[in-house]
């Protein structure tokens, strides 16, 4: 089965179960339980598909020379009102290449979400920008990075959610001088399940 193919069932199922699971709660769908104010600390754990790198020229490494990897992240978001959400994000992710090694990522960045929906199913958009600090082979660099995705969750009590978020995620490599034809732009599917805790 392709990347690509593979990436597109695991969205598929996550969204699907979530919508089923929601359709078989007999509360009010429409009522908003956020507010301005309010918190929550989030815990995903899922995985890191590499989709496809660019050299320094643009040209496309496809395959990536990289295989599927897994990833951890610890969210906590401030709610400016009933629909936008800001916050931080730590994150952990790993994937091996080709040649044997550990590609190891670990992005700190600030989120900015806007959040629909309400009790018992909560959809959102997102956006993350921040510091990644990379090693292979023991050689590490601190770059900059984004991700772009959605997610959905499913409030299980007033306080508890679960919940699935997709997100691309785009990891530049910068190099200077002598060593520039060494940049690549590197862009990665990362998909998660997780537990939210709101206060």
């Amino acid at each position: 089965m392709s990347k690509k193919l593979f990436a597109v069932v695991v969205v598929v199922a996550c969204i699907g179960a979530l919508t089923v699971g929601a359709q078989q709660n007999t509360g009010n769908s429409s009522e908003v339980v956020r507010k301005k104010g309010d918190q929550s600390i989030t815990i995903l754990a899922g995985g890191v598909i590499p989709l496809f790198v660019l050299d320094s020229t643009g040209a496309i490494i496809s395959p990536s020379n990289m295989y599927p990897g897994a990833s951890f992240d610890v969210q906590y978001r401030y709610m400016l009102g009933n629909h936008i959400g800001v916050g931080g994000s730590i994150s952990g992710a790993f994937v091996t290449t080709i040649g044997g090694g550990t590609l190891f990522f670990a992005p700190i960045g600030a989120t900015a979400a806007w959040i629909g929906g309400g009790d018992p199913l909560e959809y959102e958009a997102f956006t993350e920008l921040g510091m990644n600090i990379m090693r292979l082979y023991g050689n590490g660099l601190i770059e900059p990075y984004a991700k772009l995705g959605a997610g959905m969750s499913r409030y299980v009590t007033s306080a508890w959610g679960i919940g699935v978020k997709v997100a691309w995620c785009f990891f530049p490599e910068f190099h200077f001088g002598s060593y520039s034809n060494l940049n690549c732009y590197a862009n990665f599917l990362q998909f998660s399940i997780g537990a939210s805790y709101h206060f």
